[in-house]
């Protein structure tokens, strides 16, 4: 056998299930081509997080002031927040501009050596975004897959990732929502998750800076990642004594925690330069009449609504919430770690304005934090393999047919039959195990439920 054959045969199961997933995504960005397509990948709320990008490095003005030669052509693309004194200031942070940087470098420099149009909106941005969503989905699963193995098995953990990767409404945000920031923040969790573990065994310097610097940017993408500082204090605290000796580890080793909290910081910078220069202040809320409402939770609705539930439309992360039970039931060192940070983040996932997050798959808020998830649907796999052969055939019977089904519904929504955002229980049953054109849009708009955005802004959130 060749040095080649041997080293080929070694590689794990988990190993080749990431590079089956990644294989299965590029092979469906490729063929559904979405980079052609006019009103595609830089669309929506891309725009928002893209727009950085050709504004400062194209036109000349990230302040939108005065822009440069050839920005009446795509200014319908760049949407801003206006203050009372007239500046334009971009409503979402750059976080996501940051990601998207060297992809959209190396898209320029080819628009500029061919013949495409180098405005920043042209196909080989567009591509770039499509290769940054697979990078982020390859480097996601490469350290998510580092993480289960230090508590799994090589074969629990090649399932898992199986069943999150393809499973959930991850993938729709891998092939379909490009661009969107779930994936990217479910790329950057799994690395910081990764380091969080290995520097309490050992807090370098370099594994300090890497977690302040992750975390810093998960927080610039989107603010309510700050949940990520007591994912940080609570991994492997299961008991009063455990959190004791947590925070004297903090103690004697200030250095390595001033490392994360200056590295938080220095990300932050360019964003606070770039708010003093559009909107005169160093911070500026560019949400205006948005907001949250934080003494109403829509918390039924976002778990089994119809509109978006949680459950209804990723049902595989009902073993997710299974295995963090279990895991709380026996107080693994992770439990608290996990229990904590997601429940916060629901209750305040769902205490926004817009509980359904406007046109999207499922309730796609909760993407970010699937790394965790992930380790609590392992943790229900591993005591599944555990039970008898009749219930353990059960088991995987019932998880194939959620996965079957989250892969059909993404189908349903790519074809524009499963609405982005009026679905009730009446659409979905009439929708269920059908594609066009067996059922028309035409049929099913009686059967849907628009939401009123102007009242939820107000308050009123079932509307």
């Amino acid at each position: 056998m060749s040095k080649a054959s041997t080293y080929l045969t070694s590689i794990r199961k988990d190993s080749w299930t990431v590079l089956f997933v990644v294989f299965i995504a590029g092979y469906t960005i490729f063929n559904l081509s979405h980079w052609r397509d006019q009103g595609r990948i830089i669309a929506w709320d891309v725009i928002s997080y893209y727009g950085y990008l050709p504004a400062a490095f194209i036109y000349g003005d990230a302040t939108l002031q005065k822009p440069g030669e050839g920005f009446e052509k795509v200014k319908h693309l760049i949407w801003y927040t206006e203050t009372a004194e007239g500046h334009k200031v971009f409503k979402t942070s750059m976080g996501m501009a940051m990601l998207y940087a060297p992809f959209f470098a190396i898209a320029h420099l080819w628009a500029n050596i061919t013949e495409e149009d180098p405005s920043g909106y042209s196909p080989p941005y567009k591509f770039a975004i499509c290769m940054s969503s697979l990078f982020a989905l390859l480097i996601g699963l490469i350290f998510l897959r580092k993480v289960l193995r230090g508590f799994f098995s090589a074969n629990v953990t090649a399932l898992t990732i199986l069943l999150i990767a393809l499973g959930t409404n991850l993938y729709f945000y891998t092939v379909l929502g490009v661009g969107m920031p779930h994936l990217y923040l479910f790329c950057l969790l799994s690395v910081e998750l990764y380091l969080l573990l290995k520097w309490y065994d050992n807090p370098t310097y370099a594994v300090s800076l890497g977690i302040g610097l992750i975390g810093g940017l998960m927080v610039l993408i989107r603010p309510t990642m700050i949940i990520v500082i007591l994912l940080a204090i609570l991994i492997k605290v299961n008991d009063l004594d455990s959190l004791k000796s947590r925070l004297m580890f903090f103690v004697k080793n200030p250095k390595p925690v001033l490392v994360i909290i200056v590295a938080g910081f220095i990300v932050w910078i360019p964003q606070f330069l770039y708010w003093k220069a559009a909107s005169g202040s160093y911070l500026f809320y560019s949400y205006t009449d948005e907001g949250f409402f934080f003494t109403d939770p829509q918390l039924l609705n976002a778990l089994i609504g119809f509109r978006k539930g949680w459950l209804i439309y990723t049902p595989i992360m009902l073993f997710g919430l299974i295995g963090i039970g279990l895991m709380a039931r026996t107080r693994h060192s992770l439990a608290l770690s996990l229990l904590v940070p997601v429940a916060l983040y629901f209750y305040i996932a769902t205490c926004w304005w817009d509980w359904w997050y406007g046109g999207s798959f499922g309730y796609r808020a909760m993407i970010d934090l699937y790394p965790l998830m992930a380790i609590g649907l392992a943790y229900s796999l591993q005591y599944l393999f555990k039970l008898k052969v009749v219930i353990k055939r059960i088991g995987i019977a019932v998880l194939s047919l959620m996965l079957v089904l989250s892969l059909f519904q993404t189908r349903q929504a790519h074809e524009g039959l499963m609405h982005h955002d009026s679905m009730t229980a009446k659409a979905y049953l009439a929708i269920f195990g059908k594609l066009k054109p067996t059922i028309t849009s035409k049929e099913i708009a009686p059967l849907l439920d628009p939401p009123n955005y102007e009242a939820a802004k107000k308050g009123f959130r079932d509307q």
